[in-house]
């Protein structure tokens, strides 16, 4: 009972100012779809498959090769604020995209498409690892793209008789000044993630991606350093292909973006990552910035996720040349065991979806940038309890069940992976005194979460009803 009638008052929270985002294709250059040929090659089986149960969901997931030509741009570099150049154009490659769909009458219009994250030598899909119960709960369909050298070169090592055809290889050398086209040597990136992107959206053929689909709208994703990625495309790429119609940066778009793309876009920042990597940056009508209290660069449900697709396709490799999980990659960084935060920031990402679509579907703005307290010198702002001040603060954070910090360290990448110990009955019976006590301080969070934009009703109900349903303080 408690928790439907959090439903229904979160369901009255009023909706944010409006702005109008960028509609239609006007202005686009042309760019051609890649085309798309499912995959199929007996006695193999994708790398980085979804490592949740799809069917269950009402998802079905199917792989397909993309192949293309692409352009090589002058101009698409970290930090820049003007529109890319082309330098030449008809590099081929062929890639290779995952495509997750939900049934017709679930689909709400959406295709979300993922750049995945390469920094640790293996394609990995953190956005959908982080928030895929909303992601899937909510009906969109979703797309996972290796986009880059370092990914689609592994896939190639991993299963040749799979992937062997696969390349993204260019020149990466400037022919005006000899200079590097790209600093990750990706130069064909841009267009490979828009070209496929684009033959999702029309999603045609005698094998379509999308079966029975109609896609009204794409989001544009990436964590890390495929957000980074993805903040040069928004900056650099857009104001010429005008493709996407918003972006989610997940940890997080890493210096402003354009104030004259009227695309909406929503950068979620972790507190480890605004300890001392990066300070706001400020935003504009159709940008935010939105940070999220006790948060660390992938939460401890991200990290299971990573670990059973890690361990099921034995992908990563670690230092003693025997395949490894994502927390075994993790721990030798560590100061304190066990890493990661408890806070689940896939409702905050799952949030920043639905506020995109809102914004681009009914042109309700999404709610305003929300940033931590600082000090004059910029430093994060904390209690006594050592606890950062302002931001997004989720009920997990405001009454938890575990201690969490969002640094762990000095060292890469523990240091921004943080840890948590959950604390015990007594200390839990001494924290709240009485189980409604606890329940109430849940109840209070979520209500404001919603109410302040940063967070579904779904969630919020069900973050009550957990509560309602634990033993915490009995």
């Amino acid at each position: 009972m408690v928790a439907a009638a959090v439903v229904g008052l979160l369901l009255a929270a009023p909706a944010s100012a409006s702005a109008s985002p960028q509609s239609g294709p006007s202005g686009r250059l042309p760019v051609p779809a890649a085309k798309l040929t499912q995959v199929n090659v007996p006695g193999t089986t994708p790398l980085g498959a979804a490592a949740v149960d799809l069917k269950a969901a009402g998802y079905t997931e199917r792989e397909f090769y993309a192949d293309g030509k692409a352009n090589r741009y002058r101009g698409a570099t970290s930090g820049a604020v003007k529109t890319a150049t082309v330098i030449d154009g008809n590099w081929p490659y062929r890639t290779r995209v995952l495509v997750r769909t939900p049934s017709p009458d679930h689909f709400n219009g959406t295709l979300i498409v993922e750049w995945t994250n390469v920094t640790i030598g293996v394609d990995a899909d953190f956005v959908f690892a982080e928030a895929h119960d909303d992601l899937l709960r909510e009906g969109y369909a979703y797309a996972v793209v290796s986009v880059q050298k370092v990914g689609v070169d592994r896939l190639k090592s991993w299963s040749p008789q799979r992937y062997g055809t696969l390349s993204v290889d260019a020149s990466n050398v400037d022919p005006q000044g000899g200079g590097a086209v790209d600093a990750t040597n990706d130069p064909l990136s841009w267009d490979v993630f828009t070209q496929v992107a684009e033959a999702l959206k029309a999603n045609v053929g005698p094998n379509p991606p999308l079966p029975g689909l109609t896609v009204r709208n794409v989001i544009a994703t990436g964590q890390s350093q495929s957000a980074a990625r993805l903040t040069t495309y928004y900056n650099t790429i857009q104001p010429l292909d005008h493709f996407f119609n918003g972006f989610v940066f997940w940890d997080r778009a890493t210096s402003k973006l354009r104030p004259d793309v009227a695309v909406p876009a929503i950068s979620v920042n972790s507190e480890a990552l605004s300890i001392s990597l990066y300070p706001p940056f400020g935003t504009s009508k159709y940008t935010r910035e939105w940070e999220v209290a006790g948060t660390t660069h992938g939460s401890i449900y991200a990290a299971d996720y990573v670990d059973k697709m890690f361990d099921r396709d034995k992908s990563l490799i670690g230092p003693n040349g025997q395949p490894e999980s994502f927390t075994q990659w993790v721990e030798p960084s560590c100061t304190v065991l066990p890493a990661f935060s408890t806070i689940p920031t896939g409702l905050v990402i799952g949030d920043a979806m639905d506020s995109v679509r809102k914004w681009i579907t009914t042109r309700r703005a999404a709610a305003p940038s929300i940033y931590f307290d600082r000090d004059a010198n910029g430093a994060l702002m904390r209690d006594s309890n050592g606890n950062v001040e302002g931001g997004i603060r989720l009920s997990q954070f405001v009454a938890p069940t575990a201690a969490v910090s969002a640094s762990n360290g000095t060292a890469f990448p523990c240091s921004v992976s943080g840890s948590h110990r959950y604390y015990t009955p007594q200390e839990l019976k001494a924290r709240y005194h009485t189980h409604q006590a606890y329940v109430a301080q849940v109840t209070a969070a979520a209500l404001t979460a919603v109410r302040e934009g940063y967070e579904l009703p779904y969630d919020a109900a069900a973050a009550v009803k957990d509560a309602i349903m634990s033993s915490v303080a009995r």
